[in-house]
C-alpha cells in the first residue's frame, strides 16, 4: 500500500522537471546556418592558467566593463583549451569587437576571415543550455552535410546569459 503514494511522489516530480526544463529553454533546438561575416577583428585579453587564478576574473571583468560602455557591444570568447576541472590548465581569449574597444595598447587584437562561417544560435537559461562540445559537434555535423570545410575555430558571442551565438571557423 505503501508503494502508491513513493510512485505518485516519482511521478510529479519528474513532471515539475519537465516542465522546469520546458520554461527554462532546455527543449529548444540550436538553430544553425552559414553567413558571410566578413572579416571579424577582435581585441581582447589572451589568459592561460587555472580557471581559480583571480588574473582570469580580471580579465573577464575588464572585458565586461569595456562591452557595457556600448549597448550594441557583446562578450566574445575563444576557448583554446577548456579545462577538465578546476587545477587543470585552461587558455582563453577575452575579447570584443575591436570597432567598440578604445584605443587601448594592452589588448591584444586578433583577425578571423568570417567569410564562410557557420553560426549556431542558442536561446535557452544558462542552467540547461547546451555544453559546448554538443555545440561544436552540431557545428561540424552540418558543415560535413553541406559540403563544408570543417571549423577549427569557435567564437562564443555572449549577448546575455541565455543568448550565445557560436561561429565555426576555418584558420
Amino acid at each position: 500500500m505503501k508503494k502508491r503514494p513513493l510512485i505518485l511522489l516519482i511521478v510529479l516530480l519528474v513532471l515539475i522537471g519537465l516542465i522546469g526544463l520546458y520554461m527554462f529553454g532546455g527543449f529548444n533546438d540550436i538553430e544553425i546556418g552559414e553567413e558571410d561575416l566578413g572579416e571579424i577583428a577582435l581585441v581582447g585579453i589572451h589568459y592561460r592558467g587555472t580557471p581559480q587564478d583571480p588574473e582570469l576574473k580580471k580579465a573577464f571583468e575588464k572585458m565586461e566593463n569595456l562591452a557595457n560602455t556600448n549597448a550594441e557591444a557583446f562578450l566574445n570568447t575563444i576557448y583554446y583549451v577548456e579545462p577538465a576541472g578546476k587545477l587543470d590548465t585552461m587558455e582563453v581569449f577575452v575579447g570584443l569587437e575591436k570597432k567598440w574597444a578604445p584605443e587601448e595598447t594592452d589588448l591584444i587584437e586578433k583577425n578571423f576571415d568570417g567569410s564562410q562561417a557557420i553560426i549556431a544560435n542558442i536561446q535557452s537559461h544558462r542552467f540547461v543550455m547546451p555544453g559546448p562540445k554538443r555545440v561544436q559537434n552540431k557545428i561540424r555535423q552540418y558543415a560535413e552535410e553541406k559540403g563544408l570545410p570543417l571549423p577549427e575555430t569557435y567564437i562564443d558571442q555572449i549577448f546575455s546569459p541565455s543568448k550565445v551565438r557560436v561561429i565555426g571557423l576555418q584558420n
